[in-house]
């Protein structure tokens, strides 16, 4: 069992954490918590290590709660490394002597507890209103499913978005009016270009050192991959990791990979991948299909879940703005949620971004980061028409650097709209 004095000095030092504190910008996603509170359900934040889930834990602590009202416990404490399930009825036994009787537990990197699944479980069945985080999606799904089956909601906590990146450089966008003035715009512009390089980690936006992220990315693949799987090829994993970032935005396959790495077949491939997936830093994207099986089976696409991490490894992707800006409006998209595929038509051409929602395409985006160049501007527009066509679409988007526009391209509309204006505003072709 662990140390009282122990457990007391943790307790009573982490509680101070959840204490109101002016010096981290609000997040986002406090909005959709706001709907979860009155819920009976458990909250679960995800997500990759570092990108603020502790802090959205106290954000959400001080907005719908008070100090007062909550027991915290971050179990990525190193003090805390002996702790076992069978300890966790005298955490909550000290919990009670040191604070009182509460029924709000808050519960930091919950994987950290082995068989904690069954634990929150009795929690729950005893009334207490419970908000957990962890660093590994599927792990954190099978046990999820096994014990608390439609008995709690997630919640993906990613790093910082565009917005929430000029929110902590003070400046606010609330309309196009203020978009437009002058010196805010050009501000907005280059602060964007560091967004582009060095992404939204919170650490790395405060300390302005994507070298941070070496160390992170090590530390995850660690941790929330290697330690939570039976690889033994530990190296082969260790550089396909490598190679998905180098190739962000392009299109891969299970066998080519298979080759490359000399592996035995396309599953291990797959298993890897999905394992690399779990910890958040990849997302695949399928190419478009009214056939899911020919979606599955043709090549995919791969996205990195932050540009500081391309930066930070020194690869050669640096480089390489358009798969840069390509890269940062990807996760973009996924945090404003619905189903995401590239496009590629009967004569080949591509559409970055198509997006679905409840099986209704709604939007069609092009990423042409450089359209002062009119033979390039015009085969994207090219390739974004023919596909608009194909699938019976009017309206499209093509992100630039600066550019603004709109097009008549026969029955199609073309608007151009700079990237950075993109992800500040809520934009869907346009619209």
């Amino acid at each position: 069992m662990i140390n009282r004095g122990i457990l007391k000095q943790v307790l009573i030092e982490q509680s101070e954490f959840i204490k109101p504190s002016s010096e981290y910008i609000r997040r986002e996603l406090l909005d959709e918590v706001s709907s979860l509170v009155k819920l009976r359900h458990i909250i679960v934040v995800t997500g990759v290590r570092r990108a603020g889930k502790s802090v959205f834990l106290s954000q959400i602590v001080n907005e719908f709660y008070s100090p007062d009202d909550v027991y915290y416990l971050n179990l990525d404490d190193e003090r805390l490394a002996g702790l076992k399930i069978e300890d966790a009825g005298y955490i909550m036994d000290v919990f009670a002597e040191l604070f009182g009787n509460r029924k709000i537990v808050f519960f930091d990197e919950i994987q950290n507890l082995n068989g904690w699944e069954r634990f929150v479980s009795r929690l729950y069945n005893e009334g207490f209103k419970i908000y957990i985080t962890g660093s590994n999606a599927k792990l954190l799904s099978s046990e999820l499913s096994t014990f608390l089956t439609g008995r709690h909601m997630d919640i993906e906590i990613s790093p910082f978005s565009f917005r929430e990146f000029l929110t902590y450089h003070r400046i606010n966008i609330k309309n196009e009016h203020s978009f437009y003035r002058r010196q805010v715009r050009a501000k907005i512009r280059s602060l964007f270009d560091e967004y582009l390089l060095k992404g939204g980690f919170p650490e790395v936006t405060r300390y302005k050192d994507v070298s941070i992220l070496r160390i992170l990315f090590s530390d995850i693949i660690a941790k929330d991959v290697l330690a939570r799987y039976s690889v033994k090829d530990t190296k082969t994993l260790k550089d396909i990791a490598s190679f998905l970032v180098s190739n962000s935005a392009k299109e891969f396959s299970y066998n080519r990979i298979k080759n490359v790495y000399s592996l035995g077949s396309v599953h291990t491939v797959k298993n890897y991948i999905d394992y690399l997936a779990s910890s958040y830093v990849f997302s695949e994207v399928l190419r478009f299909s009214f056939s899911l099986k020919e979606s599955q089976v043709r090549n995919k696409k791969i996205y990195t879940l932050d540009n500081g991490f391309i930066s930070a490894l020194g690869l050669s992707m640096s480089q390489d703005t358009g798969r840069l800006y390509e890269n940062v409006v990807f996760n973009e998209l996924k945090r404003r949620g619905g189903d995401i595929f590239f496009y590629r038509d009967k004569q080949g051409k591509e559409i970055d971004f198509l997006l679905r929602n409840k099986r209704k395409i709604y939007g069609a985006i092009q990423v042409c980061f450089n359209v002062d160049d009119n033979v390039t501007l015009g085969r994207e527009i090219k390739s974004l028409t023919s596909g608009l066509r194909e699938l019976k679409l009017k309206k499209g988007i093509i992100l630039t650097s600066d550019r603004e526009d709109l097009i008549s391209v026969g029955s199609c509309q073309i608007k151009l709209v700079p990237a950075y204006k993109y992800l500040v505003f809520n934009l869907e072709n346009g619209e």
